[in-house]
């Protein structure tokens, strides 16, 4: 029997990887390097789970941390994420085939990502239809917090905004791992968060507490829409755990991936 394969899962909050952890028992926490992690075992394959932290940098340093401990074949970059356009719904998951940069407004080059194979995209589909969900590609928008106007992506195909893609991506191209994205919208503009991101968030994606309270006090509403933000948010941890354990179910990880010359 060979080396069994190694998936790397990367997420940036412990509502996401605790949604997955949720399907997935019995898992075993480990050490990858300083983050704690999990393990478990999918259809064959052994998948090792980090919590990241949100924004870019802690990104970049827990998949450095976990290439450097597992060394996985195949990386993904999970989550939830807002959309742009007005026809995603909350809970609706979309698989990333590029990822690019928006920093002050300014949108980078898109990075090409590893492509999910028709099997797997068709497994998730069916597994969310279930829960009234629909699942589409699109392109991973990596920000630092701020919230982009739609006219700004027009020309992409159903963008989402998070905070962490683009820097796991350039840790994974420069080690010759592939890349996948699994993202479920929590917000969006029929949606929104109750703040703007930008505001309560420095550029190191902490938050900064007097700019939310100062948005509480000069907004009260925020408290009574930010029950609304949490339903949103764990439902859609829980799709991308669906939509994801879905696609984890085939039988090998070339059956998760597809190729990029399709």
């Amino acid at each position: 029997m060979g080396e069994m394969e190694t998936i790397g899962l990367i997420a940036a909050m412990t509502e996401e990887s605790n949604a997955l952890l949720r399907y997935v028992k019995p898992w075993q926490k480990i050490r990858v390097g300083q983050l704690h992690g999990y393990s478990f075992e999918i259809s064959g394959k052994n998948c090792v789970l980090v919590t990241s932290g949100m924004g870019v940098r802690r990104a970049s340093e827990a998949t450095r941390l976990l290439l450097n401990a597992n060394a996985p074949q195949l990386l993904i970059s999970f989550g939830i994420a807002g959309a742009v356009e007005e026809d995603l719904e909350i809970g609706d998951v979309v698989l990333s085939k590029g990822v690019c940069w928006l920093d002050q407004g300014i949108i980078g080059p898109i990075l090409e990502l590893e492509k999910w194979s028709e099997a797997a995209r068709e497994a998730a589909a069916k597994e969310l239809g279930r829960y009234g969900a629909h699942l589409l590609t699109g392109t991973a928008v990596t920000t630092s917090g701020s919230q982009a106007l739609e006219y700004k992506l027009g020309e992409m195909r159903h963008p989402v905004l998070e905070m962490e893609t683009a820097g796991i991506a350039q840790v994974a191209a420069e080690r010759g791992v592939p890349l996948l994205s699994l993202r479920s919208i929590s917000d969006g503009p029929r949606d929104p968060l109750p703040f703007d991101l930008g505001e309560v968030m420095d550029e190191d994606a902490n938050l900064r507490t007097g700019k939310l309270l100062w948005a509480i006090v000069h907004n009260p509403r925020i408290i009574l829409q930010s029950g609304r933000m949490m339903r949103n948010t764990r439902l859609a941890a829980d799709h991308a755990a669906i939509a994801l354990l879905a696609a984890l179910n085939k039988a090998s990880i070339g059956n998760i991936q597809g190729k990029l010359n399709e």
